[in-house]
């Protein structure tokens, strides 16, 4: 399911001091704002955590002294500690059965940093953690009382008391902790061991190669809630080799996927609407959309077929089901001769019907619709089932009177808004009242609504109000 998002661009402050000796005046707070991004923890379970500034301001904060970079002068810098942002993420630094010893699986793990560039630092667990005599490395997000600056944000690591800074890094938007691999030593000398036959029931697949050619695949990353996603759509993206997404993707996925392997496709080719069709038969601004867009499929088609050439594993990841409203439902169609794979997701819709904690079938009809079909009303006016109407295109103003025009006031309704996350909240009233329930209400972007006979409120919520989760 679609999501909008916003774009803050910010200039990094120039810090300059006349020969004159004056002073120019300082920038200003905008100037100084750090970048809004979120920040992705993922712990050894491959389990992510993605951390909003103000979820970040709520960790236990520390303050560690140094100096400032290039700079003689003494910085104090504020943060959270790096274990302690680890531990938010799920880490468990110490054994459950000796809460002074590690766990076996923590004693060979390391904590790999990586900036918006792509820069990387890496840590021993021993590097920071206190019960082992490490440093305070901090996570900070202020310095000297103020936010970090645009070069510097949303967050720098800080490790006190090294020389040149160079394990200091910036722009920090993801801390990933990877297990130790295997024995880098050669085995002793002797009969390597046979071959283990794999069990006729789970074949294996040959990894590819440029002899054999790669897989490309359609991975649903379900609704929104980071735990909905399936075993097999995290697998796949933590092994593929390049994953296409729209740009408000980039920071959901980045807990899953290999650094470097996101890459942002065009917004022109969002939904399809537009693929492959014909300019001759559109005019104006209209056709040369249609002509930039089939420029943007054909780049994106020759790049997935020397992908697949050249034995890489891609995969374009899509929130919620990838066939179900999704902007990568052509998929299928204009890359057939990639035979690519579909991996189905949970829906914004079946997670909207758990936070209605109900069925919707009712009388055992259901009918998904973008808006354009809203069902049949019979004799007395009433939808005897349920209809669930995506608002990627239809927005409640347009949908409310074409609705009232066609079943009784009395019909019920809900709005599932932001289901399976934190936000997430239900309204719910009739026809002719839910204008009231919202009472001016602006809605988010994205958003479901339910009507029918069908549907009907559990006991708790007879009283047709609003329902938070």
């Amino acid at each position: 399911m679609l999501r909008l998002f916003r774009l803050l661009l910010i200039l990094p402050p120039l810090c300059l001091v006349s020969a004159w000796g004056a002073e120019p005046a300082p920038p200003s707070a905008a100037a100084q704002a750090p970048c809004v991004r979120h920040l992705v923890v993922r712990n050894l379970d491959g389990k992510a955590l993605t951390l909003t500034p103000g979820e970040f301001a709520k960790l236990p904060r520390a303050t560690v002294r140094d100096k400032l970079p290039h700079c003689d002068q003494d910085g104090v810098y504020e943060g959270v500690l790096l274990h302690e942002v680890l531990r938010a993420a799920g880490v468990q630094f110490e054994s459950p059965a000796d809460a002074a010893k590690s766990p076996a699986a923590m004693r060979t793990a390391y904590v790999l940093v990586e900036a918006a560039d792509g820069y990387q630092v890496v840590f021993s667990i021993a590097e920071f953690l206190p019960r082992q005599g490490g440093r305070q490395v901090l996570l900070a997000n202020r310095v000297n009382g103020e936010p970090l600056s645009a070069k510097a944000a949303p967050y720098q690591v800080i490790v006190p008391g090294t020389v040149g800074c160079e394990r200091w890094i910036r722009q920090v938007t993801r801390i990933l902790v990877q297990p130790g691999t295997s024995s880098a030593f050669a085995p002793p000398p002797g009969p390597a061991p046979a071959p283990q036959a794999a069990p006729a029931s789970t074949p294996q697949a040959a990894p590819a190669t440029k002899e054999t050619p790669g897989r490309v695949y359609l991975v649903g990353t379900g609704p929104g809630d980071p735990e909905l996603i399936s075993v097999k759509a995290a697998r796949l993206l933590r092994q593929a080799d390049v994953v296409f997404c729209y740009s408000w993707m980039k920071d959901e996925i980045a807990g899953f996927v290999q650094p470097g392997a996101v890459q942002i496709a065009s917004p022109l080719l969002m939904g399809g609407q537009y693929c492959g069709a014909k300019p001759a038969d559109f005019e104006g601004e209209l056709r040369d959309r249609v002509v930039r867009t089939n420029e943007e499929l054909a780049k994106l088609q020759q790049r997935v077929k020397e992908l697949v050439a050249a034995g890489k594993t891609v995969v374009f990841a899509d929130n919620g089901d990838p066939l179900l409203f999704s902007p990568w439902g052509w998929i299928p169609q204009h890359l057939d001769e990639c035979r690519p794979t579909v991996v189905p997701g949970i829906s914004s819709f079946n997670a909207a019907n758990a936070a209605l904690r109900q069925g919707v079938v009712g009388l055992g009809s259901l009918l998904i619709s973008s808006g354009t079909e809203l069902g049949n009303a019979d004799a007395e006016r009433r939808l005897r089932g349920t209809l669930v109407v995506f608002t990627q295109r239809a927005k409640l103003d347009e949908l409310l009177p074409k609705l009232q025009a066609r079943y009784a006031a009395d019909t019920p309704i809900a709005i599932v808004c932001d289901a399976s996350y934190p936000a997430e909240r239900v309204m719910r009233g009739t026809l002719g009242t839910i204008r009231d329930v919202l009472g001016g209400e602006k809605l988010p972007p994205l958003y479901l609504v339910y009507v029918g006979d069908g549907l009907a409120a559990p006991p708790c919520c007879r009283s047709w109000q609003r329902w938070p989760k």
